[in-house]
């Protein structure tokens, strides 16, 4: 946002600094807690534009050796906790480390918030390595490491430390207010307050971005397309960084739930255009919902609201991609002139099809991957707003394949199930394609369903009765009560296939595969996003077993070891 992260933390210095490895030690580990309820201010009124935090000593020891212990690595948790004995002597193992940045006078102004009452003894033990500590009239110790100074002082149960004497004083006695529920809850955490950063700061980024399009927009060759695409561009960064209110990242070793998780959120400024963007966003009915199987090796799916704003950037977008693809044909140069016209009408239809279901305002999206030993396939299901007109677009661009002998043979209204029509590509998969025919068969076989309102496809072994169910799984009653996308995998089943259909490869992997086997979660892996006021939020979840095969996988082999 035209303040680099790299400068203020230059500033200070104690990345270089070997002998101050006791104030790197709570830079690094400490997790930053999201505050709640009345935001928690600096003495001057303001709030700090990045917050920072590293769990206690006690919970990351505690979590590194779980999770080192996971990945069959022990010997790395035992390193961290001497490490953390050696440098956090003096500090409360039991408190959470912080970092707070102000831009007090215009410039930043980085502050570590340390979890001790005798800041003192703790400078006392390193004096041999940073040479003596001065102190100021006011009780504030000054340190120099290797020509860089530092500005300590006590304040109350905490200390605060900063290359300026200056800031330490816009910490209040308790900062606890700045970490309030993320120390606890996460091993490393941080919130950038976007709007705490001056206007005329974030003007200097939108410019100096501006200056780099055009830059690049002079050496283009059809510069006045490129600049329309590039000037779209701009304006949504610009949108984003005049709007955007507040980003927050966590990432927490989670012993009881048994994974390691990581939170990610952005919000917008209340009435902004940017949050009316979000706001509109709210889950509804799907007809592809019954992809959320737990039985399922993989699926994804999403069914939401689109508001007005979202539309209107979204047929930017399209338009922007349009534009690109022309310019790309034309730069080319090398197409028939009626080859290219031909090509021009077809994407224009492609692009109407699209441009009419986003202006339907929702989306809805779901897939499902069944896979295992000697087992696979797959179905998808889309929103479209005219099913019917895809299918014409597919029957006249299966007219433009070649005839050969190796070409796909197409099968349109094969028949009907329901509302849909179903279709059929077909194509020969030749012999040396070992693997691709222990997955699919001698022949490669494609379902396809067109309904009114929306496109289905299977692939894989079983793909007809698998395609005919998901269809007659849209009929059920669905309240749209869940969150706005969600994705889910397994990684043993995908394994276990990859073992049946290459078996010179299963001693490889034979390993992984007794681990997934051996425990619940089957190594999975999990994201789920979901609106929130103004915004949205994003969860990711690894289950504990996939930390444990890539620790199985990395570790070399034993005698008599699986």
């Amino acid at each position: 946002m035209g303040l680099k992260t790299n400068n203020w933390f230059a500033a200070t210095r104690l990345k270089s600094a070997a002998s101050a490895a006791m104030l790197m030690l709570a830079l690094v580990a400490a997790p930053v807690a999201r505050a709640q309820g009345t935001p928690a201010t600096l003495t001057d009124g303001t709030q700090p534009v990045l917050a920072v935090s590293v769990a206690s000593i006690n919970k990351m020891t505690a979590d590194v050796n779980y999770l080192t212990g996971l990945a069959g690595q022990p010997g790395y948790g035992g390193m961290f906790a001497m490490m953390t004995g050696m440098y956090g002597q003096g500090l409360d193992t039991s408190r959470p480390i912080g970092v707070l940045v102000s831009l007090a006078g215009g410039m930043p102004q980085p502050i570590v918030v340390l979890p001790t009452s005798d800041i003192r003894s703790i400078l006392k033990r390193i004096e041999t390595q940073t040479g003596p500590v001065d102190e100021l009239e006011d009780g504030t110790l000054v340190v120099t490491v290797n020509r860089n100074t530092f500005f300590i002082k006590q304040n109350e149960n905490n200390a605060v430390a900063g290359p300026s004497k200056d800031a330490l004083q816009l910490v209040p006695a308790d900062p606890s207010g700045f970490f309030e529920g993320m120390g606890k809850d996460y091993n490393v955490a941080v919130r950038l307050q976007i709007q705490q950063i001056p206007m005329e700061l974030r003007n200097v980024a939108i410019d100096s971005m501006r200056q780099g399009f055009e830059q690049a927009i002079a050496n283009q060759p059809d510069s006045e397309s490129t600049r329309e695409v590039a000037e779209n561009s701009i304006e949504q960064i610009e949108q984003l960084v005049r709007e955007a209110d507040e980003i927050f990242f966590g990432l927490n070793i989670d012993q009881e739930g048994r994974h390691v998780g990581i939170d990610a959120s952005f919000t917008a400024i209340p009435g902004s255009k940017l949050a009316a963007m979000y706001g509109g966003q709210q889950s509804i009915p799907s007809r592809f919902a019954s992809v959320i199987r737990d039985d399922a090796a993989a699926y994804i799916h999403s069914a939401t609201s689109v508001s007005p704003e979202a539309i209107a950037q979204a047929k930017t977008s399209l338009g922007n991609a349009a534009t690109m693809i022309r310019s790309a044909m034309a730069a080319d140069g090398n197409l028939p002139p009626q080859q290219a016209e031909e090509i021009e009408r077809y994407m224009s239809r492609f692009f109407a099809i699209i441009t009419k279901s986003i202006e339907e305002g929702k989306g809805d999206f779901g897939m499902m991957v069944n896979a295992g030993t000697d087992q696979f396939n797959a179905v998808l299901g889309f929103f479209v707003a005219d099913g019917s007109e895809v299918a014409t677009l597919a029957k006249e661009l299966a007219t433009k394949v070649p005839d050969t002998a190796d070409a796909p043979r197409f099968t349109f209204d094969a028949g009907k199930h329901g509302d849909v029509t179903l279709h059929l590509i077909e194509a020969d998969i030749p012999e040396r394609e070992d693997e691709i025919r222990n997955m699919f068969g001698d022949v490669l076989k494609v379902h396809i369903g067109t309904a009114p309102k929306a496109i289905y496809l299977a692939i894989g072994r079983d793909s007809e009765s698998v395609l005919k169910d998901f269809i007659d799984s849209g009929n059920t009653n669905d309240s749209g009560n869940r969150p706005l996308g969600q994705f889910k995998m397994k990684l043993l089943p995908f394994l276990e296939l990859a073992r049946s259909v290459d078996p010179s490869e299963a001693e490889e992997i034979e390993s992984i595969i007794a681990t997934l086997n051996a425990s619940e979660d089957k190594g999975t892996v999990t994201m789920v996003s979901d609106s929130i006021q103004n915004g949205s939020k994003m969860s990711i979840k690894v289950g504990e077993s996939l930390i444990q095969a890539i620790g199985a996988s990395m570790t070399p082999k034993q005698p008599g070891q699986f």
